[in-house]
């Protein structure tokens, strides 16, 4: 088995860039940094939207009003809403890579929130089945494209101390959608006209204007400009916000060495095609961490308790609609709140303490939910105890489910070569679709035909979950993306002849002696 080797992380003259951080003060004490960060939140908001719909499409399927417009879906049919989006991934999964490579980071943005936009103005103008669920393929092939740029703009543009927990934010505003969309479908479940789920479905247009805004004034992503030739422009980019000017910061030249010596490398060895992923035994590590996780992180048990709560809520004996729409605004509240305090934690613990805790944490409430389930079913439901421990487990599966889900996009950026990143985010999003589609369908069958008994079925695949991080998932803390490519690869020919000329230098210095 291929294994990563650290001793090959050497920075530039034997310096990685976290060696060079000399900052004594907060990031908003410095200019640059203020609003480089200020601008990242066009990037930052991207899944807002993906969060958003998730907890609306729960809070919806308990307005009767929404249920009776589209003909009471179940089974299948209310899959296929589900899974709408999910068929717009796919679609969007197919030209997200070429158009980044293309266009750059930040006009995919553009083009995806327009898309996103044209879909939520169908979803909510729909008159049927068959219009909402063409509403929400378009809803999800446009912020596919938007959730495929957004954490590479993010993690190429951001200061490269502050990376992870940049993207780890960004990864728990879905959880801030969620609570939008809990809370509104709340409020509007009061509503006696078909706008109760109408309002709902407009509002997910909010953090698609707003990205479109933000993406007219944020900068191009660095790294992308240096593979076009354009370094001049790249390297004012990097000196205003990561070096507050300081063309002469040392962070700010090794910076530029470590991204001009990574893409030369990659340009020589013609990292362009798909089948480079398996052209060499660090590609293909990559390719299996790439892949894995985005099954791994869809497939916890998480896509039951978003998008089907109100069955969950139902197994457990929990069938008022007010109450079932109060505990899920809660629980989207403590998913945002958990989101963030492990985004600023994830370059403190690690990467690999972080999957494997979550795992195991959320193996440990499922498998409360599990056996305080099994119980209250055979009693008839009659212990009220016992569903509000269930209900206590749902939250602490939430607390877990942030550890490994708020730096999975971070995770991924850096295992990836720059040619390859964009490519790696649509294998990784394949991944995420194809779990969440299986999921999509399987959970409401699953639960209809078994009850709590299908809650074991994702016991056994966190267990796999586990087995996988621990044997395959590599630590990458306080690395750039540069320095995780030479954790893979070694250091690149580029950084290697620049240590040789100068340990070549230094041999050649006379000897000076002093005679007493």
């Amino acid at each position: 088995m291929f294994r990563v080797d650290k001793s090959g992380v050497r920075g530039v003259e034997g310096v990685t860039l976290r060696e060079t951080d000399q900052r004594t003060w907060f990031w908003w004490h410095y200019p640059g940094l203020r609003s480089l960060n200020l601008l990242l939140l066009g990037s930052i908001v991207c899944d807002m939207t993906n969060g958003y719909d998730g907890s609306m499409l729960s809070g919806l399927q308990i307005i009767d009003r929404w249920a009776e417009a589209l003909g009471n879906p179940t089974g299948t049919r209310l899959g296929t809403i589900t899974n709408g989006t999910r068929y717009g991934q796919l679609g969007a999964l197919l030209v997200a890579a070429p158009m980044m490579q293309r266009l750059g980071r930040r006009v995919p943005i553009m083009i995806g929130s327009c898309i996103l936009l044209v879909g939520v103005a169908l979803q909510a103008a729909s008159v049927g089945y068959d219009m909402f669920v063409v509403s929400r393929v378009l809803i999800g092939f446009g912020n596919t494209i938007q959730n495929t740029a957004c954490p590479i703009l993010a993690a190429e543009l951001a200061h490269p101390f502050q990376r992870t927990q940049i993207i780890g934010i960004q990864n728990s505003t879905g959880s801030l959608g969620q609570i939008m969309a809990a809370w509104i479908t709340y409020g509007t479940s009061f509503m006696t006209s078909s706008w109760s789920w109408r309002l709902p479905s407009l509002l997910q247009a909010v953090s698609s204007v707003f990205q479109l805004v933000m993406m007219f004034f944020t900068p191009e992503s660095p790294r992308w400009l240096v593979h076009r030739g354009r370094h001049e422009e790249a390297y004012r980019i990097l000196a205003k916000y990561h070096a507050e000017g300081d063309e002469s910061s040392r962070l700010l030249q090794l910076e530029m060495v470590e991204i001009e010596a990574a893409i030369e490398t990659e340009r020589a060895q013609a990292l362009t095609s798909w089948m480079e992923w398996f052209r060499t035994p660090a590609n293909r590590y990559r390719l299996f961490i790439i892949v894995t996780s985005g099954f791994i992180i869809q497939w916890c048990g998480n896509a039951l308790i978003t998008y089907y709560i109100h069955l969950v809520f139902e197994s457990i004996g929990i069938t008022s609609s007010k109450k079932q729409l109060l505990i899920n605004g809660g629980i989207t509240i403590s998913g945002w709140v958990w989101g963030n305090m492990w985004s600023l934690l994830v370059d403190k613990m690690g990467r690999r303490p972080m999957w494997l805790i979550g795992m195991s944490g959320m193996f440990a409430a499922f498998l409360m939910i599990t056996v305080f389930t099994g119980v209250n079913a055979g009693i008839g439901y009659s212990n009220a105890g016992l569903g509000n421990a269930t209900i206590f487990a749902i939250f602490l599966f939430g607390f877990f489910y942030k550890m490994p889900g708020c730096m999975v996009p971070s995770y991924v950026a850096e295992v990836s070569p720059f040619d390859l990143r964009a490519k790696a985010f649509v294998i990784n999003g394949f991944g995420d679709a194809a779990a969440n589609i299986f999921s999509g369908y399987t959970n409401p069958v699953g639960l209809g035909a078994i009850g709590w008994k299908y809650y074991i079925v994702w016991c056994c695949v966190l267990v796999s979950n586990f087995t996988i991080i621990y044997f395959f998932y590599p630590e990458t803390k306080n690395l750039s993306l540069e320095e995780v490519g030479q954790l893979f690869d070694g250091p690149s020919e580029a950084v290697e002849a620049k240590l040789a000329h100068e340990e070549a230098d230094e041999k050649a210095k006379p000897v000076v002696t002093t005679v007493e």
